[in-house]
């Protein structure tokens, strides 16, 4: 806790030293990808596929304050009739980047993020109960713009705690990959 605490004071240090003159631009990012589990948490659940939204504001040039959601409908191996679950995933984060001429309209803006939220996943069954638990993300990717539109390719590294639905069982740090594509529309 005590890093997440000295990595948003230095965010929020960074933020008020940016030059006046920064360019200010809202952005509106929905994506599609998958989730591949890796290590304990693949022998829960599945590959699913995965769709979102995200909204970022660039508060400097190489620098994008940013938030998303994600929805999952997820196949889990749990001995139960039903055992499809809706997983919600909501983050906010940073995203530093640098911005390169691709040509004479192209840019491309490779960049890695930072940032932390909560998933919840709402099991069918009755019989496993609905559990939210904090997470964080390492992300890489690249941007490329043409104008006020982009092209989005992104990785995500997650960690997060998973609250098993069976009650009376404890809650363990798992970790998966999301792998996505999306768009960005760049509104001023």
């Amino acid at each position: 806790m005590r890093t997440m605490s000295f990595a948003a004071a230095l965010l929020a240090i960074g933020a008020t030293t940016l030059p006046a003159q920064s360019p200010r631009t809202l952005e509106l990012r929905p994506m599609a990808g998958a989730t591949i589990p890796t290590g304990a948490q693949r022998d829960l659940f599945k590959d699913a596929p995965l769709i979102g939204f995200g909204v970022a504001m660039q508060v400097h040039p190489n620098l994008h304050l940013v938030g998303s959601f994600g929805w999952m409908r997820e196949h889990t191996r749990y001995a139960v009739t039903q055992n499809d679950a809706n997983r919600y995933q909501y983050d906010a984060g940073v995203e530093l980047s640098l911005e390169r001429p691709l040509g004479a309209a192209w840019t491309v803006r490779p960049f890695f993020g930072l940032g932390a939220g909560a998933r919840t996943y709402n099991f069918q069954a009755q019989t496993l109960a609905t559990r939210t638990c904090a997470a964080g993300y390492g992300a890489l990717g690249s941007e490329f713009r043409l104008g006020a539109t982009a092209l989005r390719l992104e990785a995500r590294d997650n960690v997060f705690c998973y609250k098993s639905p069976i009650i009376g069982q404890d809650s363990h740090t798992r970790n998966d990959l999301t792998f996505s594509f999306g768009a960005a529309y760049h509104l001023w």
